[in-house]
């Protein structure tokens, strides 16, 4: 725990090197890296002990996909520990596009983080459709080829649907990017619990993933991810927060039944439980965690206490994502959420995604210095 304590004792390191170019010896070190890992402990004791939590100096997280976009007319935000920077698409040119960012009811984070020398480029989910995750990549100028590392939370098609764009309209090349999951829960067939009869979501397929140029790495443990950031692993419920997810899940049907957990493996359909899902994770030097649960599914409170748990690192500095309090969970559900996070005290909460409308009423009452609204092209800059 000393190293921990002394990294968040100290300022942030001035001059940072520019960042260095992703490749494929890159990833393959760090995919090679996570393998040593194995099997974690997910008990706070022996959690706090044994895993091997990385400290960034900085971490810039920038919405490529979310539910809204805005135009220019919001200004940038200096608040301690968060530089908050609206991107419409246009910054740098000398003529408004005739293009646009894209929202839609999806969501993709890219987070870019830095620790002396290294900068690490990790993408967190896809969005929907592989026509916004293309058009806000090449709108923002991000090079999808400098990324390291992908993190898909769970296997829902708002949040994998996208991933054929990720690489759309770039040189045909062998790509191996890895792509981190819970489990093999992940590529079941669901159905979508919002309507009378529940329409069918469909399967995530592996050849396609394989074809779209990423590598497949299922990881239920918490997992180091491109050096910089780790995963929660399968989160514990914890708290008083129930999972709650609209889907049902097929077993076998595009998922491997031998490697699901036992008393799911002769259902010809059962309730989604989440236990697939993660939330990626960072640690800032001098100010504490950085949390994205992306669709919290299993308790956004679960997920931040997980990665408290985790790293030792008590202190939260952000939460960021979707946090679900909208059906199966109630008003009520949303309401006491809010009135939790109260307690925990993270300096700030960015809701995005499938938070729902009565919690960001509810946490802009209790703690409205707290919350960030942030929108497609926003960039959240972390730093001491």
């Amino acid at each position: 725990m000393e190293r921990e304590k002394s990294g968040f004792d100290q300022g942030a390191d001035d001059g940072l090197a520019s960042p260095i170019r992703a490749s494929s010896n890159r990833r393959a070190f760090i995919a090679g890296a996570v393998a040593g890992l194995g099997a974690i402990a997910v008990g706070p004791t022996r959690a706090q002990q044994a895993f091997p939590t990385p400290i960034v100096d900085r971490l810039t997280l920038q919405v490529l996909v979310d539910n809204a976009t805005f135009g220019p007319f919001l200004p940038d935000q200096s608040l301690p520990g968060l530089q908050v920077k609206r991107e419409t698409g246009d910054g740098g040119r000398d003529r408004m596009s005739r293009d646009a960012l894209k929202a839609e009811f999806g969501l993709s984070i890219l987070g870019v983080s830095q620790k002396g020398a290294q900068t690490r480029r990790v993408i967190v989910d896809f969005g929907y459709t592989p026509d916004a995750l293309a058009n806000n990549l090449a709108m923002l100028g991000v090079d999808p080829d400098q990324i390291d590392a992908a993190v898909l939370s769970h296997g829902h098609l708002d949040h994998y649907g996208g991933f054929s764009g990720l690489f759309r309209g770039r040189p045909v090349k062998p790509r191996n990017l890895p792509m981190f999951v819970g489990g093999e829960e992940t590529f079941c067939e669901r159905v979508a619990m919002i309507a009378s009869p529940p329409p069918i979501m469909g399967a995530l397929d592996r050849e396609q993933l394989a074809r779209a140029g990423l590598q497949v790495r299922i990881a239920p443990q918490p997992t180091v991810v491109a050096d910089q950031a780790f995963t929660s692993g399968v989160i514990p419920l914890l708290s008083s927060e129930r999972a709650a997810i609209p889907t049902a899940m097929r077993p076998g049907v595009g998922c491997d039944v031998a490697k699901l957990a036992p008393a799911k493996r002769g259902a010809t359909q059962v309730m989604d439980d989440g236990e697939h899902e993660l939330a990626t994770c960072y640690a800032v030097k001098g100010l504490g965690l950085v949390v994205i649960s992306s669709c919290s599914h299993r308790g956004v409170l679960n997920a931040v206490r997980q990665a408290q748990a985790l790293s030792g690192i008590q202190k939260v500095h952000a939460v960021v994502g979707g946090f679900h309090l909208v059906r199966p969970r109630t008003d009520d559900e949303a309401r006491q959420t809010a009135a939790e996070f109260v307690k925990m005290n993270p300096t700030y909460i960015v809701p995005m995604h499938c938070t729902g409308e009565v919690f960001i009423a509810e946490a802009l009452r209790l703690m409205p210095g707290k919350i960030v609204r942030p929108y497609v092209g926003t960039s959240l800059l972390f730093e001491a």
